[in-house]
């Protein structure tokens, strides 16, 4: 993970929990950052979400909420279940469209948002990317709208079952993605 553009990749330790009954996402990090400790947490329930930084698990340097942030968090969610628990993509709050043989959009629905994604697969099924435009990115003060991707770039066999064994995370900003 990496806060800006020319920064060095930091190692990073993530917990995270995730519920669909009620969707809600749990997410909490920790990090250093030019020998820092930096922690930071994703909320995301029906009351809302936010996500807040820590540098020295002290000083705040990221503290944002409000409806954009869960309408990004909403994207997340959807992300998360079809890397994390794709079994769940057939809730009844989840709408799906072909369009063509290895693309399907899908729109998710928790009010007061629904979020829409493109994803691409595989002719063999397996995701190659997830696509949205409905997510914000943020440094909690702005909140700026790019399309916002998770292309897998490789499979492999864990426990019987072949899963994704890495993707990345891309904001396909005006000047490039990032």
């Amino acid at each position: 993970m990496r806060a800006n553009q020319g920064d060095p990749y930091m190692p990073v330790r993530t917990v995270q929990y995730n519920f669909i009954e009620e969707p809600s996402r749990f997410f909490w990090f920790s990090a250093n950052k030019a020998g820092l400790p930096l922690t930071g947490m994703h909320i995301y329930q029906s009351a809302g979400a936010i996500f807040n930084v820590l540098l020295l698990n002290w000083i705040p340097i990221v503290k944002a909420k409000g409806d954009q942030l869960k309408q990004a968090e909403t994207v997340t969610i959807l992300n998360d279940l079809c890397f994390i628990a794709p079994g769940a993509l057939i809730d009844p709050r989840i709408r799906w469209e072909t369009i063509s043989d290895t693309v399907a959009r899908t729109w998710f629905t928790n009010p007061p948002f629904t979020i829409s994604a493109d994803m691409y697969f595989t002719p063999g099924g397996q995701l190659l990317n997830f696509i949205s435009t409905d997510r914000f990115e943020t440094d909690g003060k702005q909140y700026k709208n790019y399309p916002w991707s998770t292309p897998v770039s490789g499979y492999r066999e864990f426990n019987g079952y072949v899963l994704p064994a890495k993707a990345s995370l891309w904001y396909d900003r005006p000047g490039g993605k990032w």
